[in-house]
């Protein structure tokens, strides 16, 4: 169903949300916040909503610090939420992430608990190609609502039940229809999908491992990780022990694939030793691996990793050689 609503009642809805449900909304350019007034929406944040699913710390068990000890899960409840302001990228990347963690109990309880309201960029960034790596903005994949700005008004589109209630407390009437398809069909005219992902799709996975160009490409990489953390779609994690006294929590952290210490094994052997090394296996992670494995890459083009890179490395000079090569 398709709905239009003022731009203009958007903060008395996001207001009548917050009054019956915890909300957080895009309030800086770093990223998101508990509602309380400020809104930005001037593009993408820096931080993704990965965060809600995949938090900075997360305790998974506690335990007394003795011997015979038995932990016990943490199970802690997690409050009714909605996320208002998710990038169609971003939610595109906690699909992603799900087709791996979706086993997960604590990814589960998180996403069974939060409601995700889209809202479509209404011009993509300079960096941005979301659409070369097949997401479509318009079709409201991993949300409740999808909003399009529109001339004077957001043109809705509901996409499940929780989102059909949510927007029950607006003030937002049946119709655009029309108006958010067009937008739609304009967009996929103007942005294909890039030809480099069925060429990836076809090539042999050790021909582009075993290519010439990585020691060059690799070259620049300060290996800082800068790009994995603000990375959507990435979720590499560690698993770490605290211990104060006698109480101890175990705690899943958000790690890095281009750390030295992330491959290390108990033993001190490190298969991925060298920069270069690290470096190849996150984009064959990216652009083969997971690609081969469920038939889509572990990008949404939100070019954040371009945007925010020390070094100036550009993501699609590795898509190019890896297509090419």
């Amino acid at each position: 169903m398709y709905y239009i609503l003022k731009r203009e009642d958007l903060r008395p809805w996001l207001e009548a949300i917050n009054r019956e449900y915890t909300l957080f909304v895009p309030r800086t350019r770093d990223g998101f916040g508990p509602y309380e007034g400020e809104l930005y929406l001037e593009g993408k944040t820096r931080l993704s909503a990965k965060e809600f699913f995949l938090p900075w710390r997360e305790p998974l068990l506690v335990y007394e610090a003795r011997p015979g000890a038995l932990p016990k899960v943490v199970e802690g409840p997690v409050e009714k939420r909605v996320v208002f302001g998710v990038r169609p990228c971003d939610a595109r990347g906690v699909i992603l992430i799900e087709k791996v963690f979706s086993p997960d109990p604590f990814w589960q309880k998180r996403r069974e608990a939060t409601s995700l309201i889209g809202l479509v960029c209404e011009e993509p960034g300079t960096e941005c190609f979301c659409w070369a790596m097949g997401v479509n903005p318009f079709s409201g994949e991993g949300l409740d609502l999808v909003l399009v700005p529109h001339e004077e008004v957001y043109l809705v589109k509901v996409i499940t039940e929780a989102g059909k209630k949510l927007l029950s407390l607006s003030r937002a009437e049946e119709g655009g229809e029309e108006a958010f398809l067009s937008r739609e069909k304009e967009f996929k005219a103007k942005f294909p999908v890039s030809p480099a992902l069925e060429k990836l799709r076809e090539k042999d996975l050790m021909t582009i491992y075993e290519a010439p160009f990585w020691e060059e490409l690799a070259l620049p990489c300060l290996n800082c990780g800068a790009c994995t953390f603000l990375c959507p779609t990435c979720y590499c994690f560690d698993v770490q022990d605290e211990v104060v006294g006698s109480e101890g929590v175990r705690v899943r952290l958000p790690e890095a694939c281009m750390f030295e210490l992330y491959s290390r094994h108990a033993s001190g052997h490190n298969p991925r030793r060298s920069p270069m090394a690290r470096f190849r296996n996150r984009f064959m992670h990216k652009f083969k691996y997971f690609l081969d494995e469920y038939g889509e890459p572990l990008c949404v083009g939100c070019g954040r990793c371009n945007e925010e890179c020390p070094a100036n490395i550009n993501l699609w000079d590795i898509v190019r050689a890896m297509s090419e090569v």
